[in-house]
């Protein structure tokens, strides 16, 4: 079983068609994820000593590290398909920039993404930790 796993608020459309891109753009198909209102990730981030996730906050959980806002984002660009690594160049930015404007949109995340839930297909339902 793969090691890395992405974060997202569950309630929050934004997130979930965010959990749909990697899903149709990955890729392996080694990424799992799991909503932060979970069982799962409070038991995840307990036993990893990491801070209470913030619901507004995007993680990516990848070689034994906790990355979050910006630099979750631009850690899940590489298991992306080869038509969207040119995106890596957005990793040189200041974190403090590119934090910037994650929470610029993080802010407004529910009214960007409505309302949508993610329904995982029978083939990735495995991929996604309850």
């Amino acid at each position: 079983m793969s090691n890395e796993i992405i974060f997202y608020d569950g309630d929050c459309g934004l997130c979930n068609r965010s959990v749909q891109f990697v899903l149709k753009h990955e890729r392996d198909k080694h990424i799992r994820f799991s909503t932060l209102q979970s069982d799962f990730a409070t038991r995840f981030f307990e036993e990893h000593h990491f801070p209470q996730p913030d619901l507004t906050t995007f993680y990516f959980y990848s070689d034994n590290r906790l990355y979050k806002k910006s630099k979750a984002a631009f850690k899940v660009i590489p298991y992306l398909k080869w038509y969207w690594q040119p995106l890596r160049i957005m990793a040189l930015l200041p974190t403090a920039i590119a934090d910037m404007g994650y929470d610029f949109i993080a802010k407004r995340r529910k009214k960007i993404g409505g309302t949508f839930c993610v329904l995982p297909s029978a083939e990735n339902m495995d991929r996604f930790i309850s």
